[in-house]
């Protein structure tokens, strides 16, 4: 990836957001593919995990969207962003995975498989 300025800032609902910083103008945050951070606690072992996940599927998106990259826009009065924060490197890393990876492509139903087989889950 070239040289992006990927920052955090908490949204409007207090959701810790993850991007990459194209402009601000107007007042306007323009945030290429932001991703929520996503905190889990481990009932095992009471260990905390952190998952990224996108705004929007790159799946859900136009092949031509996809490879431009999804710009979101922000209000600065809707958003609290930290003057000296620095993501960690494994978070950075972590984020740019999610973006660079291909996105799978459906199989098409092989011509005469059989069909799969319906389970009912309840009794009608």
């Amino acid at each position: 990836m070239s040289k992006t300025k990927i920052i955090s800032f908490i949204d409007h609902v207090g959701r810790v957001i993850v991007g990459e910083h194209v402009k601000t103008k107007d007042n306007v945050h323009h945030i290429k593919e932001p991703a929520v951070v996503n905190v889990q606690m481990s009932q095992e072992n009471g260990q905390i995990s952190v998952q990224l996940l996108p705004y929007i599927f790159r799946e859900f998106v136009s092949e031509k969207t996809r490879e431009k990259g999804a710009i979101w826009q922000f209000k600065d009065e809707s958003v609290v962003m930290s003057s000296n924060l620095e993501l960690d490197a494994a978070i950075i890393k972590q984020y740019q995975n999610i973006f660079s990876q291909p996105v799978a492509k459906a199989a098409k139903p092989v011509e005469g498989a059989p069909e799969p087989e319906v389970i009912k889950l309840f009794d009608e």
